[in-house]
């Protein structure tokens, strides 16, 4: 058979399971590209634009040739369904014709040989028939198997570009998508949200005295404990290096400062155990309540202004934006 893409498809991602590469579209496509032999289309240069005032990135990167690459794949698929049915139909409606002339004639016939050579015929035609169904069903199937498992591959690869490998909080990727939705649903609705920059105090030190994978663990625990003071409709998001981005849905300015103040006491009692050692550490933090007609970037600078506030005022502080 024909190495049609939903056939090097499934080769692809089950080669990926047997050997753990993670089913990024990235590895996905050099995969592809090196089964199939194809030769990866090069990406567009794009004329590089004045520099603007930065903004969150978008949460669908359709500029990203490797989606393209991927949304290609499926539309080539679906049109290999098309074609196959379409094909399938038009061969079915041919054989089904000359199938019923020739029964037609096999009726009418009282001549024993040629009885004979339209039976012969008849059960020819009946064969073809049955193996172009079946050659079309397993064409079908195994097209049905590679959406399905790219289906579930994509998922995956969703969950793994919106999360934090790390600490498994959402990523910027991931903050954009939840913050734009819980800003639009806040004031459409005359709702409140508010969000936290959290930044934990001298992390550098700790990379310093105890090495990196002591600062990991640390922002795993921060992680932890942040999250024992969430409710379910909060999020977490890893913003960069030791900051975090808590967002708070349905919650006012002082609001988020009482959940913030009970993290700082969480974190007095809490400290990192390493190799035998207790690390304690605090953090600081800037909170901002969404304004009408804010847009995201706007709410996280008024958040990043107030932590660097908490920070220059002496840090393990909490401020909140005016």
């Amino acid at each position: 058979m024909a190495q049609t893409p939903n056939v090097i498809g499934i080769a692809v991602m089950q080669r990926m399971r047997e050997i753990g590469v993670p089913p990024t579209p990235e590895n996905y496509a050099d995969f592809y590209y090196t089964f199939s032999g194809e030769a990866r289309p090069q990406p567009s240069v794009k004329v590089q634009e004045p520099a603007q005032e930065p903004a969150p990135e978008a949460s669908n990167d359709v500029s990203n040739p490797l989606y393209n690459e991927i949304l290609a794949m499926l539309k080539q698929m679906v049109e290999e369904v098309v074609n196959k049915t379409e094909t399938l139909a038009k061969d079915l409606d041919d054989k089904n014709k000359h199938l019923a002339g020739n029964v037609t004639t096999l009726r009418g016939s009282r001549d024993k040989n040629e009885i004979l050579r339209l039976l012969s015929t008849v059960v020819i035609q009946a064969g073809g028939i049955q193996n172009t169904v079946e050659a079309s069903h397993k064409d079908l199937i195994e097209t049905k198997q590679a959406l399905n498992a790219l289906q579930a591959e994509m998922a995956e690869t969703r969950q793994l570009l919106n999360e934090d490998a790390l600490t498994g909080t959402l990523n910027r990727r991931g903050l954009d998508q939840t913050l734009n939705r819980e800003i639009a649903r806040a004031q459409r609705g005359d709702g409140l949200l508010s969000i936290g920059m959290l930044d934990l105090d001298f992390f550098k030190k700790v990379n310093d005295t105890y090495g990196h994978e002591a600062g990991d663990q640390m922002l795993v625990h921060f992680t932890s404990l942040i999250k024992s003071v969430m409710r379910k409709s909060d999020a977490l998001v890893r913003y960069g290096g030791e900051e975090f981005t808590l967002i708070l849905p349905d919650t006012d300015a002082r609001g988020a400062q009482f959940v913030l103040a009970r993290l700082q006491q969480v974190m007095t009692k809490s400290p990192l155990k390493y190799e035998g050692q207790e690390i304690n550490t605090t953090f600081s933090a800037g909170v901002a309540t969404v304004r009408r007609d804010e847009n995201a970037y706007a709410l996280l600078r008024r958040a990043d202004e107030a932590l660097y506030s908490a920070k220059n005022a002496g840090r393990n502080l909490i401020k909140l934006s005016i």
